[in-house]
């Protein structure tokens, strides 16, 4: 069954993220189409919701282009995220949700425990990022969410660079900081939780950042 242009957005969106497509990279619109065995016409419409986004870039007589993030951008982004799951942080705190709707942050944590024991990085890397949405759905703010969800994915390139080039003991640190802070919205301590989750993202621009400007990494 060919794919439409949602699922066309999805895939191309994923190429990009994962670096399939490579930043400052041209992209060649027929290739697309025979990859994802489909007409020309949902994969403009994919491209142009991307290109709305700010993923790609379209020119007349100069092709498609992924755009890249510089480093400035990356920090900007993550001054976003970190600001919204603050936010985040003091709404859970607030509307103190039962036990059972932590379920799922808590399965995030044991997978960052287990991922990061068995050095598996990639696994930890996505156990992180559910940590982090969940932790902005469990605000009760749909706007929050999405909004957080849409800079996520923006980062997503940046995060998957970064967390081959980080070490062991940073994801350790990292995981204990995660496991803590969800013990202390679980506590209904809101002031260790914001206390907690400020210095984590502090902790996690710089790292995040410094590995794109400690390599010279122009391009994500």
């Amino acid at each position: 069954m060919p794919l439409n242009s949602d699922e066309a957005y999805r895939e191309i969106k994923n190429w990009i993220q994962t670096g399939r497509l490579s930043p400052g990279g041209l992209i060649d619109e027929v290739e697309v189409c025979n990859e994802l065995k489909m007409s020309r016409t949902p994969v403009r419409e994919a491209l142009l919701r991307l290109q709305s986004e700010s993923y790609l870039e379209i020119k007349r007589h100069k092709g498609i282009r992924v755009l890249p993030l510089s480093a400035a951008e990356m920090r900007e982004i993550y001054q976003v995220i970190s600001a919204l799951e603050g936010a985040a942080v003091g709404l859970i705190a607030r509307r103190q949700p039962e036990s059972s709707e932590f379920d799922t942050i808590k399965s995030a944590v044991e997978q960052l425990k287990q991922f990061q024991a068995s050095k598996e990085i990639e696994k930890w890397g996505d156990a992180d990022e559910s940590f982090h949405r969940e932790l902005m759905r469990l605000s009760g703010n749909k706007k929050l969410f999405a909004t957080g969800c849409q800079m996520r994915d923006f980062a997503k390139r940046a995060h998957s660079v970064a967390l081959r080039m980080q070490t062991d003991a940073y994801r350790a640190r990292s995981t204990r900081a995660h496991a803590s802070l969800l013990d202390a919205l679980m506590s209904r301590d809101p002031q260790r939780a914001v206390t907690m989750h400020q210095e984590q993202r502090e902790r996690g621009e710089d790292a995040l950042v410094g590995v794109v400007e400690k390599f010279h990494l122009t391009s994500l």
